[in-house]
Formats: C-alpha cells, sequence, structure tokens
C-alpha cells in the first residue's frame, strides 16, 4: 500500500480488459486486470527517465515526473536480450500500490544495473476514473484485483525466463509489490517453481489497520450500510463493492487487515518451501499499520524479518521512503546475494 498524486492517461484499447476463466477467476492467459496504455504487455514504451538519487526530494520529484510522463521507462529495466551472469539470476522489481517502474526503482535500478544484474519490472491494473470509457489514471498502478495482477506477473516472468535462458528468478518489491502480490503469484500461479527468492520492503503481508479505520469499515458492513472490503458483493445500502470495481480498486481494500484475500493467501502457511523470503520493515512504517503486519510467521533459515532501527538506529524511513532510501538498498541487496554483502553504510533515512 502506498499513496502517491494523480494524472490521467488516455484511453486504452478494448483489449487492455482481458477475459477471466469460465469460473469468473483469473488466468495467466487472461489475467482480468487492465493494462496500462503506455506500458503494452506491462513494459514501459516511453522514454527512459532521468535517474534518480536518493533522498526525500529525488523521491518526490521521481513521483511528479511519473505521473507528468504515462509510461516512463527506467534505464537498464526490460532489456530481453540480457543474459545473466554466472552466479546471478534475474531481477523481477515489483512496484507498490500506486506506483509504477519508474516511481517505485528509478534510484534502486541503475545501482543494481551497475552490480550486473538483468533487470525486469511492469506496470499494471491501474486506477481508473470509470471502466466504461478507460479513463486511466495511468502510473496509478496496482490498484486492481491482486490476483489478477499476480496472474499477469506470471506472465511476464514466464517471458523473462524465456527470454534469459534462466530456471528461477529473484524478486524485490515494495509494499504491496514485496508481499501480497509476488505471494499470490508463489501460491496461486506457479511461482513457488519459478522463485529462488522475494525481498519485501515493507511489505502488507498481515494488512493493515488504516488507523482504525478498517474496524470502523467493518462495523458499516456488518449492519450492511456499505460492502466490499469483507462482505464482497453482499447486499447494502451503499454498494461500495461495485463503486470499487467501478475505478478499479479492490486491490487498495484487500489489503486491509482481515480482509477474505489476505486470509486465504495467507492461510496453510505464509512462506513455500524451497524459497528464500526476506522482510524488511521499518518501526515508523505510517502505511502498513501496525508495522509488524510486515512480518512473515516461520521466521527459519529460509525466512528473515529485518528492522532497519536494528540495524541503523537512527534510520527514520517510514512506508513510501524505502525506495529511495541508501539503507534499504543495502539490506535488499545483501539480502539477494549474501556472498556479496558488505557492512551497511547507516544514515538517517527520510521521514516517509
Amino acid at each position: 500500500m502506498t499513496v502517491a498524486a494523480v494524472t490521467f492517461a488516455a484511453s486504452a484499447p478494448a483489449s487492455s480488459f482481458a477475459a477471466s476463466d469460465s469460473n469468473g477467476g483469473p488466468t495467466i492467459q487472461n489475467p482480468g486486470g487492465i493494462e496500462e496504455t503506455h506500458s503494452p504487455g506491462g513494459v514501459p514504451s516511453g522514454a527512459v527517465g532521468p535517474e534518480r538519487g536518493s533522498g526525500a526530494s529525488e523521491a518526490i520529484n521521481a513521483i511528479l515526473y511519473a505521473y507528468t510522463h504515462p509510461g516512463a521507462a527506467v534505464k537498464g529495466v526490460n532489456d530481453f536480450s540480457c543474459k545473466p551472469a554466472k552466479g546471478t539470476r534475474p531481477l523481477v522489481l515489483v512496484p507498490a500500490t500506486l506506483s509504477s517502474v519508474y516511481m517505485n526503482w528509478a534510484y534502486y535500478a541503475p545501482k543494481l544495473k551497475a552490480k550486473g544484474l538483468c533487470l525486469y519490472s511492469f506496470n499494471y491494473n491501474p486506477l481508473v476514473l470509470s471502466k466504461a470509457n478507460n479513463t486511466q489514471i495511468e502510473g496509478a498502478g496496482f490498484t486492481g484485483d491482486i490476483k489478477s495482477s499476480a496472474a499477469f506477473m506470471a506472465g511476464f516472468v514466464n517471458k523473462v525466463l524465456a527470454s534469459t535462458g534462466a530456471k528461477k528468478v529473484d524478486l524485490l518489491g515494495h509494499s504491496q509489490g514485496g508481499g501480497p502480490l509476488p505471494r499470490a503469484y508463489i501460491k496461486y500461479f506457479g511461482g513457488n517453481k519459478k522463485v529462488h527468492s522475494l525481498v519485501g520492503m515493507n511489505p502488507s503481508n498481515k494488512g493493515s489497520t488504516l488507523y482504525g479505520l478498517s474496524t470502523f469499515l467493518k462495523w458499516l458492513e456488518d449492519r450492511h450500510l456499505i460492502n466490499g472490503v469483507y462482505t464482497g458483493d453482499d447486499p447494502a445500502v451503499i454498494d461500495t463493492n461495485k463503486l470499487f470495481e467501478d475505478i478499479n480498486f479492490q486491490g487498495e481494500w484487500q489489503q486491509a487487515q482481515g480482509s477474505p484475500f489476505l486470509t486465504d493467501l495467507n492461510d496453510e502457511g505464509m512462506t513455500v518451501k524451497g524459497i528464500k523470503y526476506t522482510v524488511i520493515a521499518t518501526r515508523n512504517d505510517e502505511v502498513v499499520v501496525p508495522w509488524t503486519n510486515t512480518f512473515l510467521d516461520g521466521a527459519s533459515a529460509n525466512t528473515t524479518n529485518i528492522v532497519v532501527q536494528n540495524v541503523c538506529p537512527d534510520e527514520k524511513s517510514g512506508h513510501i521512503g524505502a525506495a529511495y532510501d541508501p539503507v534499504y538498498f543495502q539490506l535488499a541487496f545483501n539480502a539477494l546475494y549474501p556472498n556479496q554483502a558488505s557492512k551497511v553504510e547507516c544514515g538517517s533515512g527520510m521521514p516517509f
């Protein structure tokens, strides 16, 4: 879950709305979500945007650039002629809710590319004003149904594996992109056999109470005043479920603590044998509340929960700041390649 700004993009072709299978669920062939106008097949088709440094001003400038340049690409990402160097794997960077490839990875990607990695990322399932005319708020991605995004991700990863010849990928994600989305891909769409490691920065693994808003929403739903968060399309005075569907916003509420989506996703265990999991969390998380909801259960040799303040006590970064924080970057790379791990150089981070 991540909050950012908005801008409007032109309508996409009708083919952007893929059909679900006969049972109404997303499939790899037909994810059922919305393809961004300027990211056909998930790949940003715009010009390469400027590289970004760390810090608050760089993060804000990246957000503004992403929303005023739909489909902005990131240098070194999505080169499908890239072949992984010996001892490395393709790395798929998974954006957060209300985010995009450029917004999320303009700082990390050049640094990761400099380390010799083959990098890939995708845009999908943005917020829309109305599905009837598909006027997209392009760049505000991954707001739609998370299972649909996971099905799309499965097809994207298949293309990465086919082009690189690799057997498995690594995943590095932020917020939804570090937790519910890739874990849904792993659980429902075959990722359990195609993922080597998943590193999640401030992932919404157990959802958020939204500072008590989730409790209030459940109170309203129990009285049939609204629906859509915990009760699906059950009859209600206000059909908020339809509203969420009309603007492609289901993914946000699917990350509410105790949602049916998260309950099913976390049922029978939050991790899969054979995949290495790392969570990097901050005590200052202002989106995933309580911040410990980022953690994966069953910490073991293959599952590690890291708190940045345990590494760098003065670290101030909150939920959004992880994507522009050198400490998070160092921890993420160390988790991906422990044989190349270096001592983390601490900083203060940024207060959001």
